[in-house]
């Protein structure tokens, strides 16, 4: 009797054994699917995982690894030797200050023969310093370029199909902007689209800064600061994304376009970037070094086993998705008119600056203001007034966008605005502006000049005009491309437009020996244009 209980109880033992273990595997399965952590160590060759595990990231040999077929065209930026000077503060040491300028103690030396390495140094004393960094930042390949921009090779992800089917907390995060209620999918893909970065890229660094992707409650700063950025005026979603665009376009057409050979820490020390880095990884360590606590937790997150493993876990082999080249090294302008009426007098009221914000993407954009309106309509709107002018198409094309001051037109018509060529026109009144699906001709008339914007308005009436290809911010004047960047002139019938060497909101447009300054307001002649 005794020996049947005991038998028949290890059986009920041994079968509630096995559903418990079930059920562990279970939850352990659905546990690795969402993690940004997979279960081997890193992604380089010889840590492949011994058995397949479909919920694991495939690996794919062809990732940046220091043997891989490397698919970004890698531009080598010469380093430029120059020195700067520094005035001693209290508590300066010669250790710190290699840290803040990404040198060493031994070439701070060698620039000033008459400074002791044992002896503390002078208060309000003027050292040599170099102007670039000598230490360089790690050459592990993140992305590739098309992984930074909202490319083509972004088209077929569905960000709201993504995000319905994670634990996390932007499935059901919504927030308040302006007055409109908008869902993390909402902002998510309003960014990406406005500020042209990829949405899979913007859903990983969320992931990684702020575990908002596998994680249903975060806490602390990841809740109010998700993008690693802890600023009074950016708290939320929708600023930390904006912010950390911005910063990303900052960090890309900086490289790429402005001959920006370092990054900086939030303590002001630099780092040079490494030789060979292609734009897209450039970006994503200089937003990191923006967002990280120190360099020792950046070092972390730019190496193999930092942010590359957590997007290897939500999307794949980053490499995978790689369009090359984004923008073909023969690339040439279609032909574009004037953006108004012939016999109309404008004014260029701002050289090449930023196709989305102020300053960092791309630097592609240039500002008209319409003919001087009324004074009745000034008294009665102010200086933020619906021009009763009208801006017109360039060229030919379909309008694939069209609302919240924002008018998009597809050269190559195929609906889809992160392929080819695009021209976008930013503070287009939506009263009466022309709607999406139009195709229009060169003169068509698109709307009127205004302030309009959503989030991203103005203080007077004009338009802003910025060329994409591919996704990319073409920069209207790009004086510091290096050899074999391409980036063709931003020519309107026959004027071309000309930028000062790090200037920004500064240039000018020039035709047959002709030139036309950028300047603010309309009192004087040299900003005034017409055909």
């Amino acid at each position: 009797m005794t020996t049947l209980l005991q038998r028949r109880l290890g059986i009920a033992i041994s079968v509630l054994w096995l559903l418990i273990v079930a059920v562990a595997c279970a939850q352990s399965t659905e546990i690795v699917y969402v993690t940004a952590t997979p279960a081997y160590s890193t992604a380089l060759p010889g840590n492949e995982p011994t058995l397949p595990n479909p919920f694991l990231p495939t690996y794919t040999p062809s990732g940046p690894t220091a043997t891989a077929k490397v698919v970004t065209p890698n531009p080598t930026y010469p380093p430029t030797e120059t020195v700067t000077t520094y005035t001693i503060a209290p508590g300066d040491t010669l250790s710190s200050l290699a840290t803040l300028y990404g040198t060493t103690v031994e070439q701070i030396l060698a620039l000033n023969p008459d400074v002791n390495e044992d002896t503390t140094l002078e208060v309000g004393k003027t050292l040599t310093m170099p102007g670039r960094p000598t230490q360089q930042t790690p050459d592990f390949k993140l992305i590739p370029d098309s992984e930074l921009i909202n490319s083509p090779g972004a088209i077929g992800f569905d960000v709201e199909a993504y995000i319905r089917f994670q634990p996390g907390f932007i499935r059901v995060y919504s927030e308040d902007i302006l007055g409109r209620r908008m869902s993390g999918a909402d902002i998510i893909k309003f960014v990406a689209q406005s500020t042209s970065v990829n949405p899979r890229l913007l859903l990983a660094l969320l992931e990684y800064r702020g575990g908002w992707i596998t994680n249903p409650v975060p806490t602390g700063n990841r809740m109010t600061y998700p993008m690693g950025v802890v600023d009074q005026g950016t708290q939320n979603l929708f600023r930390q994304l904006n912010w950390a665009a911005n910063v990303l376009n900052a960090g890309y057409y900086g490289y790429k376009n402005r001959g920006v050979s370092y990054l900086t820490f939030r303590d002001d020390s630099r780092l040079a970037f490494a030789p060979g880095l292609n734009p897209g990884t450039a970006a994503v360590q200089y937003y990191l070094a923006r967002s990280a606590a120190d360099r020792q937790s950046w070092l972390r997150d730019v190496a193999a086993d930092g942010f590359f493993t957590t997007y290897m876990a939500l999307f794949g082999d980053p490499f995978r998705y790689a369009v090359e080249p984004l923008i073909p090294a023969d690339l040439q302008q279609p032909q574009f008119s004037l953006p108004f009426a012939q016999g109309e007098i404008w004014y260029l009221t701002s050289g090449p600056h930023g196709g989305w914000d102020a300053s960092a993407s791309g630097w592609s954009a240039i500002d008209f203001a319409p003919p001087a309106p009324p004074d009745a309509l000034v008294a009665e709107q102010g200086y933020c007034y619906i021009s009763p002018n009208y801006v017109t198409a360039m060229t030919a094309g379909l309008v694939v966008r069209s609302g919240d001051g924002v008018v998009v037109i597809d050269l190559d018509m195929d609906g889809d605005e992160r392929t080819g060529w695009t021209i976008s026109y930013f503070h287009v009144a939506s009263q009466d502006s022309i709607n999406a699906g139009a195709t229009v001709q060169p003169g068509t008339q698109l709307g009127h000049p205004s302030c309009e914007g959503f989030y991203l308005n103005s203080l007077a009436t004009h338009v802003h005009i910025a060329r994409r290809y591919n996704g990319e911010w073409v920069p209207a004047d790009c004086w510091a491309c290096p050899p074999g960047v391409a980036a063709p002139a931003f020519l309107m019938d026959g004027w071309r437009v000309r930028g000062y060497e790090g200037q920004v909101y500064q240039g000018y447009l020039e035709k047959d020996g002709r030139v036309v300054r950028a300047e603010q307001g309309r009192d004087d002649p040299a900003n005034q244009i017409s055909w």
